[in-house]
């Protein structure tokens, strides 16, 4: 390699300018060698380091391929020995798509047959307990006179529940949401110590709703729904939302406190009523209570002096009455003793609430005129026998 330097060393002979560089010329020969052989040294431990590891890898997943092999193997050998004693059962399917291709479509019979009427005998060895519990926070639950601290006239608030029919049957709702919102806005009405105008009706009776709406409802309506269809975008959202939070304040959040629609159906289960009437004439029954039970909502004298327990044996009572001239096997006076006993309710004061519900039912249009909507989204009518 020649170098050419730009200017020549001054004072330095010729024939010496070129020892330096044999001198780093020697030097470099001299160390290369050596510190080659330390790179290709360490290159090469790195690489069987890497070798080492990749083949380590691919044993354990040879080994994992292997025993996932046996595995299957050993499924196979199982399932095509026991393939004839596998039980079938029509509708319960199960698809084992990692698994192979025989256990791909296996059908499983349950232990139990778990059908809608097994559930209904499994919820008897609890109804006691769920009755007398709600029997015992009643007193706490039940709202009462909730209408004399309030200047809301009672026809108004009736008024009100046949809208609520109306809205919450036109979309689609449960029936125990309806009873949930009426419970809501009466127990309001009794917890509120500041007094409610006639102005306030509107606003609590929508976000009684809304609340009911979204702890019962699966699919619960939206406050858009609540704000432009039910509201008719007469109420702000924010309305709405400051309403339902004092709503929920003032009754404490006790939103699963016992219904009249509760109390009844855990009264017709634990007196066993079901099962001495034909189906028809229960499933008659059961519409009677419905109707009558919703009604009595309607009616502030009647559901604003007597608490959900008294009111239900009542309104059974009405109802026992009725299917007693289509089943004359049927005694109602000996069936409501029991029931009277069975609650604890004193008969005599049972007797009297519900010859206030039967009046009520024989006169309704007299007391509530032009409330319709009870009649037209909760008529009944007792089905002929198809045999």
């Amino acid at each position: 390699m020649e170098i050419k330097y730009n200017r020549s060393l001054s004072g330095v002979p010729e024939n010496q300018q070129q020892q330096p560089l044999k001198r780093i010329t020697k030097t470099y020969i001299e160390n290369r060698d050596p510190v080659r052989k330390n790179l290709t040294m360490l290159y090469n431990e790195d690489t069987q380091q890497i070798n080492k590891s990749m083949l380590s890898s691919n044993n354990d997943l040879r080994r994992k391929m292997l025993n996932q092999e046996r595995v299957k193997r050993s499924l196979n050998q199982d399932v095509l020995e026991d393939k004839e004693n596998v039980p079938q059962h029509k509708g319960l399917t199960t698809k084992l798509y990692t698994l192979p291709q025989e256990l791909q479509n296996i059908t499983f019979k349950p232990k139990f047959d778990h059908t809608i009427q097994e559930n209904k005998n499994l919820q008897k060895f609890y109804t006691d307990e769920i009755f007398f519990y709600l029997k015992e926070q009643e007193k706490k639950s039940t709202p009462l006179e909730f209408l004399k601290n309030h200047t809301i006239p009672s026809n108004l608030r009736a008024k009100m529940i046949d809208w609520m029919v109306e809205v919450l049957c036109s979309y689609k709702c449960t029936d125990q949401t309806f009873f949930v919102a009426v419970r809501t806005l009466d127990f309001y009405f009794a917890k509120n110590e500041k007094q409610l105008e006639i102005s306030d009706l509107h606003l609590c009776g929508v976000t009684s709703m809304f609340i009911a709406a979204k702890y019962e409802e699966i699919h619960p309506m939206k406050l858009s729904v609540v704000y432009e269809k039910i509201g008719h975008k007469k109420l702000t959202t924010d309305q709405i939302k400051k309403r339902e939070s004092e709503i929920l304040q003032t009754i404490g959040f006790d939103l699963v406190g016992g219904t009249l629609y509760d109390m009844y159906n855990l009264i017709l289960t634990n007196c066993f009523i079901e099962s001495k009437l034909l189906e028809k004439n229960y499933k008659y029954l059961k519409k009677l209570c419905l109707y009558l039970s919703k009604m009595v909502l309607y009616d502030y004298e009647i559901c604003g002096k007597n608490n959900y327990t008294l009111l239900s044996a009542a309104l059974i009572f009405v109802a026992f009455k009725i299917v007693e001239q289509l089943e004359t096997t049927f005694n109602a006076d000996s069936q409501i003793k029991d029931v009277a006993q069975i609650i604890q309710v004193d008969q005599d004061q049972l007797v009297e609430v519900a010859a206030k519900i039967l009046n009520l039912a024989k006169n309704f249009e007299k007391h509530f005129p032009n409330l319709e909507n009870l009649k037209k989204f909760n008529g009944f009518q007792l089905e002929d026998d198809e045999q």
